[in-house]
């Protein structure tokens, strides 16, 4: 999308690009993995940093997920792969983009006009029975991790156990832990919910919902509830809002539906702990990189009916911006909504 498009003006898009985006969830990682075993060795800069640099997105998050097809023996050798390729293409766009391991990394980053990439980890099955692989991954570079895609892992349990009622395993309780001292941030977008307040329970910092919606809004087990919405603000955490069109309503999605769940999210616990985090979910049938869910999971909860026009890709980000203002939002709000608020989770957290 242009900045031609009547969803937003050329001044929304400066406006974006000036203030900066921390966007908690896009999975483009995975994408370059696909991407390079298809011939295409620079789908990072070819593709996905002019839609950063066109959306105002000057830190994103680089989520590794496993595909059911490489569960359970091939998790730890397919996150290898995804960060080598993400790496690789990190190193040869060197003076666009650069890996952040510290607060002080994003800044110095950030300032010098590059984008910021933190490793993330969407799920914990690659980090097999112990806590030996989470210290490794750390000085990979590893900087927020959620410990369920979803699914059941060693762990604690994911959003499709939600009823059995399941939560933080022993391993869990003693990694959050470990999460906590590294200083990595604790994300508990896809837990199932008691997996969630284990969490909440046991964490000594801030904790972020990386890329999900207000429940209240919208009935959908991938959203949160306004007690955990509360319980994250006292953490001195972050929720990140999703543009997953089926997170924000049954029927079609718009950018004003979207922005209702931010405008519940700021009157329930203020704009000090609201963000973003796209997740934009239709680039998934262009990065999967193998079959995403099995045949038993409640494949319902994962469908998305309607395509969220006018919020496809991290180009159409100042559409959200023009939503804001017309809302009567000030740059000031958008600074702390687009990255203050994650960057005080991020000197508090990331030492």
């Amino acid at each position: 999308m242009s900045t031609t498009s009547p969803l937003f003006s050329q001044s929304d898009a400066e406006l974006t690009r000036r203030i900066g985006i921390v966007d908690t969830h896009n999975d483009f990682a995975i994408g370059i993995l696909k991407e390079r075993q298809n011939g295409n060795h620079d789908s990072l800069g070819e593709y996905w940093i002019p839609q950063f640099r066109a959306g105002g997105v000057s830190v994103t998050t680089c989520p590794v997920f496993i595909p059911d097809i490489y569960l359970p023996d091939g998790a730890l050798r397919f996150t290898i792969q995804v960060i080598d390729a993400l790496f690789q293409e990190i190193e040869e766009n060197r003076d666009e983009i650069e890996l952040a391991r510290s607060y002080d990394d994003v800044v110095r980053i950030t300032e010098s006009g590059k984008i910021a990439a933190i490793l993330a980890f969407e799920g914990a099955e690659m980090l097999g029975q112990d806590l030996a692989a989470l210290r490794l991954f750390y000085q990979l570079g590893l900087r927020m991790l959620s410990f369920a895609w979803m699914r059941r892992t060693l762990f604690g349990d994911g959003t499709w156990e939600n009823d059995s009622r399941g939560g933080l395993t022993r391993l869990g309780k003693a990694a959050v832990r470990e999460v906590n001292r590294l200083g990595i941030i604790m994300d508990i977008s896809h837990a199932s919910d008691q997996t969630a307040w284990d969490i909440l329970h046991e964490a000594t910092a801030p904790v972020i919902a990386s890329h999900s919606n207000a429940r209240a809004l919208h009935p959908h087990l991938r959203n949160i509830t306004d007690d955990m919405i509360r319980a994250i603000a006292a953490s001195g955490g972050v929720v990140g809002a999703v543009a997953v069109s089926g997170f924000i309503t049954d029927g079609v999605p718009t950018i004003a539906k979207w922005v209702d769940h931010i405008d519940h999210m700021v009157q329930l616990v203020g704009i000090d702990h609201v963000g973003i985090g796209a997740d934009f979910y239709d680039h998934l049938s262009k990065i999967n990189a193998g079959p995403m869910i099995a045949d038993w999971a409640p494949e319902p909860l994962m469908e998305q009916p309607h395509p969220f026009t006018g919020m496809l890709g991290p180009e159409d980000l100042p559409g959200l911006t023009a939503e804001l203002l017309r809302r009567s939002y000030t740059e000031s709000d958008l600074r702390k909504i687009y990255h203050e608020n994650y960057y005080r989770v991020m000197a508090d957290v990331m030492r």
